[in-house]
């Protein structure tokens, strides 16, 4: 998968509130642990539509505390202001509801089966999401609840992002990027 960075800039307008725990910063650690995971997976096509999910995951957010619902805010406010970037960087059009699927249900407490066509992108996200835990402390961050090993394998290398690029102040994706790819070279 090919990305293209600089098409992925936030802006602090695109989110409902201003956060330091759901912001920028942590929107582009997901982002990276989702491209990560999805590389390590071998899943290209899911990695690209969790890349996406991971964008708008948290925009709509009302506040930092537990909230269910700012996964369908986001899907239902936020994807359709972003299906034409998606579409660019070789989305199909009849894989937004998988993004739809996986932003909406990424604050859900119940998973998706196994066995659902959208469980692969929806795991990545809800991983890549809970990789960037790390923030909020050490107890934060379950292994036990990650879906894949692969994911459990980047744990601290996630830690590493996020000391890495917390507090930045001109951090964007690329930049996030950059530091991954520091991280993989150590």
């Amino acid at each position: 998968m090919v990305i293209s960075p600089h098409k992925f800039t936030l802006m602090d307008h695109y989110f409902d509130f201003n956060s330091s725990l759901h912001g920028p910063d942590h929107t582009y650690r997901v982002m990276c642990n989702s491209y990560i995971l999805g590389k390590r997976l071998k899943f290209v096509r899911e990695s690209r539509l969790a890349l996406c999910a991971a964008f708008i995951h948290d925009m709509a957010r009302k506040h930092d505390g537990k909230c269910t619902m700012h996964g369908a805010w986001a899907a239902e406010e936020k994807l359709p202001i972003f299906r034409d970037l998606f579409l660019s960087i070789g989305v199909m059009p009849d894989e937004i509801e998988e993004i739809r699927t996986a932003v909406t249900n990424h604050s859900l407490p119940e998973e998706l089966h196994a066995f659902h066509d959208y469980y692969v992108t929806t795991a990545i996200l809800k991983d890549a999401d809970a990789l960037d835990r790390i923030r909020l402390g050490d107890d934060n961050l379950k292994p036990d609840f990650l879906r894949f090993g692969e994911s459990r394998e980047l744990i601290s290398f996630s830690e590493r992002l996020y000391y890495q690029t917390n507090g930045k102040t001109d951090l964007d994706f690329a930049k996030t990027l950059e530091v991954y790819a520091s991280l993989i070279k150590t």
